[in-house]
């Protein structure tokens, strides 16, 4: 392991600079948090909607033989899952055990990792120091880097992979008579295949590496010492999901399942692991539409958070003249950047779901107002008390 430091100083002028730029970033930040905020909102209902309209028009049929009766209707139909053909890696000659509807190779190298921390600090007149700590460090990766992006790349360079990491799915199965398309390879869990010497065999003709291939704990190890790995060494591993029963709803034609469009125009295709009713399959897809919406909620919240922040930046650098000053300045600030984040993110949401879901709605714009409230008696009682004059 080696470690180098760098320490850089930052004028206050160039912070003041870089602060005015980012005014114009933070309005392109609000701006994409807005419209995104109020996309997904109306993303959100139109899926809720097109999920209520399937779950209303499906029937259940028997997977085992197809009813030319249903044809050009919404069904759902469980059972045992076929697969045409066992998956393979052929470029290194491993077969996966049936059922596995998705295999998962993962190479590694030992290879050299930068990894670096900065610490700022804040002089008086406004100027800052960051100093940063580069270390580098042999380890296991399946991304190593070429080394010559490293702020040391002597004595760091990475040799190139023989092979990287890859995913191979299943491009169909069959549930009874029915044809399911490649949504089954996502299906299921990962777990590790416990790889045999016939398997190293394969990998290390595949390859063709000079280090010998060794079996570590079911993984093949190709390097001289696989106690004391070097620089250059390879590992592969292998994690397969295997499924034995599917459930699927779709449109029936022929033989097949096809995506059904809903009135508003989103598809819906749904398929599962195991034996599901389209009741439960429904309910699954309503609570992953849920989960989504909401997780991109949060990531748009913080988007807008961070924008409102960046228009302060040129109070918060002219206001760092004084360290201790310029603490309080971006507490300030922050404070009111959550602010105007729960007034302009609630009501852009409010908005949004105010002619689908008005009580939602009303609810919505009541947390944000009750937020931009205790942020304003926050504000009013962190602000130093004006002195008394006699």
């Amino acid at each position: 392991m080696s470690q180098f430091t760098e320490t850089t100083q930052v004028g206050f002028f160039a912070r003041l600079k870089n602060a005015i730029k980012g005014i114009g970033l933070g309005i392109s930040l609000v701006g994409i948090a807005v419209y995104f905020l109020f996309w997904n909102e109306g993303n959100a209902v139109r899926t809720a909607r097109a999920l209520a309209e399937g779950a209303g028009q499906v029937v259940s049929v028997d997977s085992a033989a197809l009813d030319s009766s249903h044809e050009g209707q919404l069904v759902h139909i469980n059972g045992p899952l076929t697969l045409a053909a066992p998956l393979a890696d052929v470029a290194l000659g491993v077969v996966a055990p049936a059922q596995t509807v998705r295999l998962e190779r993962k190479v590694e190298q030992f290879a050299w990792i930068e990894d670096k921390q900065t610490t700022t600090d804040t002089k008086l007149g406004g100027s800052q120091e960051k100093t940063t700590q580069y270390t580098y460090h042999l380890d296991w990766t399946d991304a190593p880097a070429s080394g010559a992006e490293f702020r040391i790349p002597d004595g760091h360079v990475n040799p190139p992979m023989p092979v990287s990491s890859k995913v191979i799915r299943q491009p169909e199965g069959a549930i009874g008579a029915f044809t399911v398309n490649d949504e089954i390879s996502d299906l299921g869990g990962a777990t590790p295949v416990l790889l045999n010497a016939k398997h190293a065999q394969a990998v290390a003709r595949a390859l063709s590496l000079e280090q010998p291939a060794k079996l570590v704990a079911g993984r093949i190890v190709l390097g001289a010492d696989v106690t004391a790995p070097q620089l250059g060494d390879i590992r592969v591993s292998y994690q397969v999901s295997t499924i034995d029963e599917a459930s699927a709803v779709g449109v029936q034609r022929g033989d097949t399942l096809v995506p059904y469009t809903a009135q508003n125009g989103r598809k819906i295709y749904l398929v599962e692991e195991g034996l599901r009713t389209a009741e439960e399959m429904f309910q699954t897809a309503v609570a992953s539409n849920t989960f989504k919406t909401w997780m991109l909620r949060i990531g748009l919240m913080v988007l807008l958070f961070l924008g409102f922040k960046a228009l302060f930046g040129v109070v918060d650098v002219i206001a760092s003249i004084l360290p201790f000053l310029g603490w309080i300045t971006a507490s300030v600030t922050s404070l009111i950047s959550f602010a105007l984040t729960l007034v302009v993110g609630g009501t852009t949401m409010a908005i949004a779901w105010v002619y689908f879901r008005p009580v939602l709605a009303l609810v919505i714009i009541s947390v944000a107002l009750a937020g931009a409230a205790a942020s304003a008696y926050w504000l009013r009682k962190s602000a130093p008390a004006a002195p008394q004059t006699t």
